[in-house]
């Protein structure tokens, strides 16, 4: 609902300002009509314009009003200005002031001097108008809230400044066409100088102010995520942001400061809040702790090893389209990694891209920060013809995968990833048939395609009557995917590779995965074809039936499926009423403005991007509350590594079906998402949006602890990207 209430308002933010600048234009000339005739006809023009932009105002207020009852903050900074602020009162002013006037002139009961209507109060307020609805129509340039009041502040003034000289303007020009004061003479060749002449500085300014924009957003050829530490509370120390670059300050620490003892305290920046209760401080620094000592086991003879080779290859899918892909192992996706939970894990990577550095990072696993696999925080990129070994202790049991996490927003959508299964370490649910499903889009010779796999086209199976069936979803795209399983109930017995508990049937449910997310589906096979299919693919998928050839049409016409109430509840170790020893409060937003030199729609993160979003600064042991907003138009698969996030309430509404366990929360346009976790594993860890381009854009930042430090950096001869 949010999404389409918001691109109509955004629609009506658009049309807004040229329909009230043409208001204004023929309000203004009706002063300057030669005749009663023609002035009458220009009257009703600007009757016409003036009561299309009250109606599309009456929109705006309307989109407003109910986008504010969803959730007050999807309006609280730039849609209060631009609507309230800055429209409303140049609109209510032409409502009792100037309408009331042009329409007498338009049914010929108005005044027979056309100069009558030249008077300020008849024409500023159209004018005024059509200034405030300039501010929706450039809403997506105005800076970031960062200050609410301070916004306010500097809007308003800039009204009052802007109706001041707009009134000075047109008590000037009546007086002039009344007669009361004579206009200097200038010849015509002065005055075109004179416009040309402002016009060149105009532009020469903006050109200058943009150019100089453009140069600030640049990064450095290098940087650090750790350049500085910050206080806590009197002798503790944080390493607290990333190093500056050309204007930027880098990440900011939020919540570093907090209260102690039995009190608490609240640290307010950029909307993000922490609070702590209970932590008393030594007064003496800690020592540091960089992410390159915590590692995996070092000695120990592994339980599996698994080598993967990064290379080049010319895939075919199912349909015959070619991909030029990045692998692993030659094949994409890449080999499916399987091991039993508690085993020691050795993945050795080699690369041999050409002029390609890559890494692996293990998506949900929970491993040592030096395992994670992020170029450029907890190792250097692995150079062509390099090596990097992992070492890790697998936690978890369920349904992963892997991909790189350099550069990711090429690399994994060329094919650098792949599954990896988790048997529990004595299987409870054994399935005759476990299929492990990864859903990804490819740009191919032919154009680009969804496959489930390698197959882009109808994949028909065969599974006997009675045999027990897991289907383990996987979106390895940057896209929200819904899927549909139809012909038989089922059940999904995990979400992101964590077990729902006591799940129920489902029949014809729409299964929303986010990008990266995952989905384990569990049913018997029946007499009659299953169908498994995406609802951007639908003639693909998967057709299971007993001789391998039946098919069935698929369904998406079903409700969707409700994580948040379904399942049944169990005890947690906090839920929604607990006390948390910090909270994040997180608004996911874009802005139009210049990203690293080029102009882009910025993802943000308390209206900052990477390197300047706001870096999440907690102690070991602390229990941490994240509030996510989304107030923009697309899906956000908001991804915290090392750690798993339990879901306590969604849009206001506590979790009311199985505890729900995520690494990759799905925050749609208009949702809030409260979660919570225990800071359990001591690191720099990276905290993003899943959908690559959006990380591209700006949408990362970071989870640090206390006392850790990095010694990797960002660019540099390693080209260490970690988008």
């Amino acid at each position: 609902m949010y999404l389409t209430i918001s691109i109509f308002d955004f629609i009506i933010s658009l049309v807004l300002f040229p329909v009230w600048l043409l208001a204004a234009l023929t309000v203004r000339r009706l002063a300057t009509r030669p005749d009663t005739r023609r002035l009458r006809r220009g009257a009703r023009i600007a009757v016409l314009f003036t009561l299309l932009g009250l109606l599309l105002a009456a929109g705006r207020l309307l989109t407003f009003s109910q986008m504010a009852g969803i959730n007050w903050a999807l309006v609280g900074d730039r849609r209060v200005i631009t609507t309230l602020l800055l429209l409303l009162p140049g609109v209510l002013a032409t409502l009792v002031l100037s309408l009331p006037k042009v329409w007498s002139a338009a049914r010929r009961s108005g005044p027979e001097e056309p100069t009558a209507l030249a008077a300020p109060r008849i024409t500023v307020p159209p004018q005024l108008a059509a200034f405030g609805a300039a501010g929706g129509f450039f809403e997506r340039f105005l800076p970031p809230d960062r200050s609410a009041a301070l916004n306010h502040t500097v809007y308003g003034l800039i009204l009052v400044a802007g109706a001041c000289w707009l009134a000075f303007r047109a008590r000037r020009r009546a007086d002039l066409l009344t007669g009361r004061t004579t206009a200097p003479r200038r010849s015509r060749g002065r005055r075109v100088a004179v416009r040309l002449g402002t016009t060149v500085v105009i532009l020469g300014v903006l050109g200058t102010l943009v150019t100089l924009e453009a140069q600030r957003s640049r990064f450095p050829d290098t940087f650090s995520m750790m350049k500085g530490t910050m206080d806590y509370g009197g002798g503790t120390t944080f390493a607290a942001d990333h190093s500056g670059h050309d204007g930027h300050g880098g990440h900011d620490a939020q919540g570093a400061h907090a209260g102690h003892g039995s009190g608490s305290g609240t640290t307010n920046a950029l909307g993000t809040t922490g609070h702590a209760a209970g932590h008393a401080t030594t007064g003496v620094a800690a020592k540091t702790v960089g992410v390159d000592t915590l590692r995996g086991p070092k000695t120990g003879t592994p339980d599996r090893r698994f080598t993967l080779t990064a290379q080049e290859a010319t895939i075919k899918l199912a349909s015959g389209r070619t991909v030029e892909a990045w692998t692993f192992n030659g094949q994409i996706p890449g080999p499916e990694l399987r091991m039993k939970q508690g085993e020691l894990v050795e993945i050795t990577l080699v690369n041999q891209l050409k002029d390609t550095p890559v890494s692996t990072h293990w998506h949900g696993l929970d491993v040592p920060n030096g395992e994670d696999g992020v170029a450029g925080v907890t190792q250097d990129a692995v150079q062509p013809g390099g090596t990097y070994t992992y070492r890790f202790r697998v936690k978890e049991r369920g349904t992963f995968w892997y991909h790189s996490h350099q550069s990711s927003s090429e690399q994994v959508q060329r094919g650098l990833f792949g599954p990896m299964v988790i048997d529990p370490a004595e299987q409870t649910r054994p399935a005759d048939q476990d299929v492990t499903v990864q859903a990804h889009s490819w740009d191919t010779a032919q154009g680009p395609t969804l496959a489930l796999g390698t197959s882009d086209t109808l994949d028909r199976r065969t599974a006997r009557p009675g045999q027990k069936m897991r289907l383990r979803l996987v979106n390895s795209d940057v896209q929200t995917r819904t899927f549909s399983l139809t012909g038989v109930p089922y059940k999904v017995t995990a979400i992101d590779g964590m077990d729902i508990n006591e799940p129920g049937e489902l029949t014809g449910r729409r299964l929303v995965v986010a990008g990266a997310g995952r989905l384990d589906v569990e049913f018997t096979m029946p007499g009659t074809p299953v169908r498994l299919a995406a609802e951007d693919a639908p003639k693909a998928g998967i057709a299971f039936s007993a001789d391998g050839k039946g098919t069935l049409e698929p369904r998406f016409d079903g409700a969707e499926f409700d994580k948040t109430a379904y399942g049944r509840p169990a005890a947690q170790p906090f839920g929604v009423n607990s006390t948390f020893d910090r909270t994040f409060d997180l608004t996911l937003d874009e802005w139009l403005g210049f990203y690293n030199g080029s102009f882009a729609l910025r993802q943000t993160i308390n209206g900052r991007v990477f390197p300047d979003a706001p870096m999440l600064m907690v102690k070991e042991g602390e229990t941490i509350r994240v509030r996510f907003l989304n107030r923009g138009q697309e899906d956000h698969p908001m991804h915290l590594h090392g750690h798993h996030v339990l879901v306590l309430s969604k849009n206001g509404k506590p979790v009311t079906g199985s505890p729900l366990w995520q690494d990759t929360v799905l925050v749609r346009p208009g949702e809030a998402w409260e979660v919570a976790f225990k800071a359990d594993n001591p690191g720099i860890w990276m905290d993003h949006c899943h959908n690559f381009t959006h990380a591209q854009l700006g949408m990362v930042m970071h989870l640090a602890y206390e006392n850790v430090t990095t010694p990797y950096t960002v660019g540099g001869k390693n080209a260490n990207r970690p988008d």
